[in-house]
């Protein structure tokens, strides 16, 4: 049987929600179709950029925030 894989699998593929025979057979495919193969190399970049993404703010906007939200609730 001819699996087909849509970019959604290498999604789940990434967070780890396929089986281990799903992803043996994505990893297949992806070497078989240019197009999955371009999907999955941004998606692994996308990924790898995500953590350049979050930052922890400083403290002095925390405390307005929460000056704020006592104020609301008060």
């Amino acid at each position: 049987m001819i699996q087909t894989f849509t970019p959604n699998e290498v999604l789940k593929a990434q967070s780890g929600e396929l089986s281990a025979e799903d992803l043996e057979h994505l990893n297949a495919s992806v070497q078989e179709v240019p197009e999955l193969q371009a999907f999955l190399e941004t998606a692994e970049y996308v990924q790898s950029e995500m953590p350049k993404l979050i930052f922890e703010p400083s403290e002095k906007p925390l405390q307005k925030i929460m000056a704020f939200v006592k104020g609301e609730m008060g």
